[in-house]
């Protein structure tokens, strides 16, 4: 099933052109708000406070997010979101001096945290608008969506900012979630008789007896199937190496290539190009999620290592572009595994989950990593990242191929009739 195929499902269509405005959004408002910040304050510490609010939220409101995508319609939790944010994404109007900077760290902290409640049922929806058939290739495009917005957010967010000022990119980020809101309202899903949709009227039935716990029933459905235990290490550990990788793409740019910030543009445009091609990619190979899902991380490590000898900055956008076309396929390919061998009433928790532990492990890195480079070389930084990312992803690429395929045989065991008995 390819990307034009699928976009003839109107909920599809409505879903994908939803995420794809309020992430344009999102990335104009964040060129705006660092650049209003520097304007205002002219201290690199401001901007470093409003990065690290960007992280705190997954703690507290992902695992929220988990249990609201599955205990209540997906649709409205994500509907409701998306009104939040479009609200919020004013306040930033109202910044003018020094004095209301604090206008800044508040809009930034809930923008997130209601994106922390939104992403879950953005992801956990899929399998309520999309066919098991149809799945990883709705995984493949969701990665060149991202890239998508990736690419044109870092590429021309800045000169939008510049043009037209960081007033304009704040109401077009407001506008950006009404209008996601209007298109998510009109995604058609099975209803009952009472109104809400089919799969969440059964999520709430199922979930009125472990309310209380519903993390821990969670946890041990996680634990009862092994492939999504390994998917879930994986996520736990590949951002304490990603953590750093991301702080060296601005330190490539400045300090080791001195190219200033549009070697950043280049940089980002290339990890944006990296995930559209990804999920192209992807959709191409969605016979073979399972050693996708094994092998892509790995190559996603051993190109950031090949970035730690690379000769210019024109190499390393190559070497990034190249591992976020594995890293966006082998993000396809483990939703897709998700999808597949987690039940529908633990999506949206299990997808909390790993949103939560990479954002917030990812933080950590990263914070480590700005400590660490103050006084280590960056080549040898990134080679330790790259290698760190190469290794972890090898061993838990090969126990997620054979858990994988150990959960496959099983399926095919069930399937198959029982023999019958002669006389």
């Amino acid at each position: 099933m390819n990307f034009l195929f699928l976009l003839k499902n109107p909920n599809m269509r409505r879903l994908v052109s939803a995420n794809l405005l309020s992430g344009i959004g999102d990335w104009f408002n964040s060129v705006a708000v660092l650049s209003l910040l520097l304007q205002i304050t002219g201290e690199a510490l401001a901007v470093g406070f409003t990065l690290a609010l960007r992280t705190l939220p997954h703690l507290l409101f992902g695992p929220l997010g988990g249990y609201l995508a599955d205990r209540f319609s997906r649709k409205s939790v994500m509907i409701v979101c998306d009104l939040a944010r479009g609200l919020i994404a004013l306040c930033f109007l109202l910044v003018a001096s020094d004095a209301d900077v604090w206008l800044v760290y508040a809009g930034t902290f809930l923008l997130v945290a209601f994106s922390s409640l939104y992403n879950p049922s953005r992801l956990a929806i899929l399998p309520d608008i999309v066919d098991k058939s149809g799945l990883a290739s709705a995984n493949a495009l969701d990665q060149s969506v991202l890239g998508i917005v990736m690419a044109i957010g870092s590429l021309v967010g800045g000169f939008f900012v510049a043009l037209w000022g960081s007033e304009v990119a704040f109401w077009f980020n407001s506008l950006s979630f009404f209008v996601s809101a209007f298109l998510l309202q009109r995604l058609t899903v099975a209803t009952t008789t009472d109104g809400t949709t089919a799969p969440a009227k059964q999520r709430q039935v199922q979930s009125q007896a472990r309310d209380s716990a519903s993390y821990k029933k969670a946890w041990q459905q996680i634990r009862a199937t092994p492939v999504v235990l390994v998917i879930l290490l994986l996520t736990a550990l590949w951002p304490i190496g990603g953590g750093l990788i991301n702080v060296l793409i601005s330190v490539y740019a400045y300090q080791v290539f001195a190219a200033g910030q549009w070697g950043i543009g280049l940089l980002y445009g290339a990890i944006g190009v990296g995930f559209i091609a990804g999920g192209i990619v992807a959709q191409q190979f969605q016979r073979h999620t399972r050693a996708i899902a094994s092998a892509s991380f790995a190559f996603e490590g051993f190109f950031v290592l090949l970035t730690s000898v690379s000769p210019s900055i024109f190499v390393t956008a190559a070497c990034y572009a190249c591992s976020t076309v594995a890293g966006g396929m082998g993000n396809a390919s483990l939703n897709t595994l998700l999808m597949k061998y987690v039940k529908p009433d633990y999506l949206g928790r299990v997808f909390a989950l790993e949103a939560t532990l990479s954002n917030v492990l990812l933080g950590l890195s990263m914070l480590a990593g700005g400590w660490i480079l103050t006084f280590a070389d960056p080549r040898i930084v990134g080679f330790a990242a790259g290698a760190f990312v190469t290794t972890c992803s090898i061993c838990l690429g090969l126990l997620i191929w054979r858990a994988a395929r150990t959960a496959e045989m099983a399926e095919t065991a069930d399937d198959q009739p029982a023999p019958s008995r002669s006389m």
